[in-house]
This record gives structure tokens, sequence and C-alpha cells, in this order.
């Protein structure tokens, strides 16, 4: 009987200890990493363009622990997938900082996603960078967890438009008859809504805008509504599916505007020119990167070595994005939440992260500053974002503008 007693202690007292130990283990494993949450469209029919995004969050993540982490902490992202619906990009918020304690959140793609995550960030007070989306809508509503890396679609719009003007001026031309299409979402109408005032303010005569569904399965109408109003330009932001469908359907009814010039959407997209091949060439797209630049050439060699794809702008702003979290987390001096947005509101980066790489994109600074833009107070929006405009020639995207750092002329009409 004693026996039987000794042996339920010893039985309690084992059980008890690995309850400890293990305890101990999953509070040090917790101590050891810093978690931030990264919400792209991972499946669905945008997914090469969030996969793209989450290879360009992979490299900087692989830099960053090979560097010792974040205060030396291991870090990870936790991915959620958006599916490309704002509904689902909201719920794996809700999921990722409830359930994975997430720090800090980087995404999403589409802005209509974007723009429901944001109220997620500033319902719990979790600090948030979008590296791409463009809405200007996001950043006017006053969000204070929120923070943007890119330039907005009026910034986009206004030298998507500055193009057109410059080379009139350079080469003695008269283009002037425009217009624009792109879905009809909430990126599409800001879009629309941004050419037709650049245009006016600039000297465009806009002479129409055609707005479609997304995923559409036939374009057929709306470019022959272009083509009966030849306009000399056209300005696009389709996604991916949307810009190859697009551009076989202008083949096909052979609308040959004179300039087309696309948002840095499905026009970038590793997938486009695979599945459009020639038919893509003499197209001109804004870009966030590019090698032209000259900057950043070891990082996008790596990337392309490990990935087989070359890094794009999509790639390149996530991948800077991470590195700017890092350094507004070192800044924190811990993992929480309301520092690291203090941090961030103090964050001013010039040409390179602190033992970290250069900034590889167009510009040199980063800092997140309160400007107003086409009438309403934008709060945290990285004022010194740019981008330059590329053309597709030979197969190869080739700086066209700024014309200072273009590395070729922009070759008109788009098709012969």
């Amino acid at each position: 009987m004693i026996m039987k007693r000794v042996m339920t202690c010893l039985l309690f007292l084992v059980c008890v200890l690995m309850i400890v130990t293990y305890s101990v283990s999953a509070a040090a494993e917790q101590e050891e990493v810093i978690k931030i949450g990264a919400i792209y469209p991972l499946s669905g029919s945008v997914a090469s363009l969030g996969i793209n995004c989450q290879r360009g969050a992979m490299f900087a993540v692989d830099e960053i622990n090979s560097k010792g982490g974040i205060l030396g902490k291991k870090l990870v992202i936790e991915y959620g997938d958006s599916t490309g619906d704002p509904k689902i990009g909201m719920s794996e918020a809700e999921r990722l900082i409830t359930q994975k304690d997430v720090c800090a959140l980087l995404g999403c793609y589409q802005s209509a996603v974007t723009v429901v995550v944001a109220q997620v960030a500033q319902k719990y007070k979790v600090p948030m960078i979008t590296a791409i989306s463009t809405a200007d809508t996001i950043t006017s509503k006053g969000y204070n967890y929120f923070f943007r890396l890119s330039p907005t679609n009026m910034m986009y719009l206004r030298d998507m438009v500055q193009i057109i003007v410059d080379y009139n001026q350079k080469y003695g031309t008269n283009m002037t008859r425009a217009a624009v299409m792109a879905e009809n979402t909430l990126n599409g109408q800001e879009s629309a809504k941004w050419a037709k005032y650049w245009g006016e303010q600039m000297g465009l005569e806009m002479i129409d805008e055609i707005m479609y569904s997304h995923n559409a399965a036939d374009l057929t109408s709306e470019v022959l509504t272009l083509k009966s109003q030849d306009p000399d330009i056209v300005f696009i932001d389709p996604y991916i599916s949307d810009a190859i469908l697009l551009v076989k359907t202008m083949h096909e009814q052979q609308f040959k505007p004179k300039i087309i010039v696309s948002k840095a959407s499905g026009v970038i997209d590793p997938d486009f020119l695979p599945a459009v091949g020639e038919q893509g060439y003499g197209i001109s797209t804004c870009v966030e990167w590019s090698e032209d630049f000259g900057k950043g050439i070891e990082i996008s060699d790596a990337f392309e070595e490990r990935f087989g794809v070359a890094m794009n702008g999509h790639s390149a702003e996530v991948y800077t994005a991470l590195w700017v979290l890092k350094t507004a987390i070192e800044m924190a001096g811990e993992p929480d939440t309301e520092k690291i947005q203090s941090s961030l509101d103090n964050l001013k980066i010039d040409k390179e992260f602190p033992d970290g790489p250069i900034i590889i994109l167009p510009y040199d600074t980063i800092e997140f500053n309160n400007i107003e833009m086409g009438g309403a107070m934008h709060t945290n929006q990285n004022t010194y974002a740019r981008v330059s405009i590329a053309q597709i020639l030979e197969g190869k995207y080739k700086t066209i503008w700024p014309f200072d750092v273009a590395i070729t002329e922009m070759q008109i009409p788009v098709w012969e």
C-alpha cells in the first residue's frame, strides 16, 4: 500500500516536472521569436501577385535573421491568405492579431482589402505598413496605426500623365487625346479620377473613361468603344488576368493607340510577359524598382537565384517594408505595439538601414508624414515615395522616364 502511494506521488511529480519544463520551454521559445503578420492573396485570381510579395518578405526575413534577427530574436512571419476578398482579409487580420500575437502587420495587395484590414489594425492598435496599396482613401481616414510606404494613386497618375507632357515638350509632338481604362473597384475608380484630373490640369483632352468588372470574362465591347474614340494615349490599371485579356483583345481588334501607360499592377506581374509574349512589347508601365536604377543589383541577383524569377517593384517594396519594421522595432526596444507605432511616427531613414541594406527603391529617404493631397489630409504617408516608368522593349522593362535616369528613349507607337 505504501509502495503504491510512493509510485503515485512519483508519477505526480514527473507530470508536474513535464508541465513545468514544457511551460518554461514554450516561454523561452516565445521570448526568442518576434512575430509579424503578413496578409496577401496567396490563392485566387491574383495569387501570382501575392506570392511575389511573399517572396520579398521571405527574402528580407532570411537577411534579417542572418544578421541576428531583431533585438537578438528570430523574426518569424505569420502569413494570412486574403484570397483577394476583403472579408477574408479582415478575418485573417483578426486571427493574426488575436491568435498569433503579431506585433505588426504588413499588407495587403489590393486596396479594397487593405482598407478593411487597416480598420482592424486601428481597432487593436497594431501598427500596419502597406508596401503596395495605392488607393488615396486609405490614408485619409486619420488612422494613426496605419503607414504607407508606396506612392498613392494621385502620385502614380500624376507621373503617368507627366511623361506624356514631357515627351510632347521634348520632341515637339502633339499627342493630347487620352482615355483611361480601369476596373470598377476602389482602386480603379481612383485611378480613373486622377487620370482625368491630371490630364485636364496638364492640357490633355480626356475623351473617354471605360470601367469594367474585376476578372472580366470578355473585354471586346470595351476595347471596341475605345477604338472608336481613337485616343493617342490610353492609361490602364488592370490586375494580372485583366491585363492579359486586355492586351490580347487589343491585338484581336487591331486597336493600336500610340502610347499605353499602365500603373504598376498586372503589367509588371511575373506572369504577364510569359502569357502575352511579344504582344506586350511596347507597353509602358510604372515601376517602383528596376535594375536600371543601379541600386540593389546584388540583392536582386540573389533574389533571382533563390526564387528563379526577377525581383520587381512589388517584391522590392515588401522587402523594404520589412526592413522598415525591423528598424522601428529596434527603435522601440521591444515588440510592443504602441512603442512600434511611436517609432514609425518618428522614423527617418536616409540612404541605408542601420546594419542593413541601402534603400533600393527610386528614392533615398523614408519618412512618414501628414500631408494634404487633393483637398484631403493624409496621415503617415511616405512623402518621398516616387515611381519611374519603363517600357517593355525586346522582352525587358527598360527605364524611359524621368529622362534624367532613362537608359533608352520611349518608342512610339506602341505597336506597328
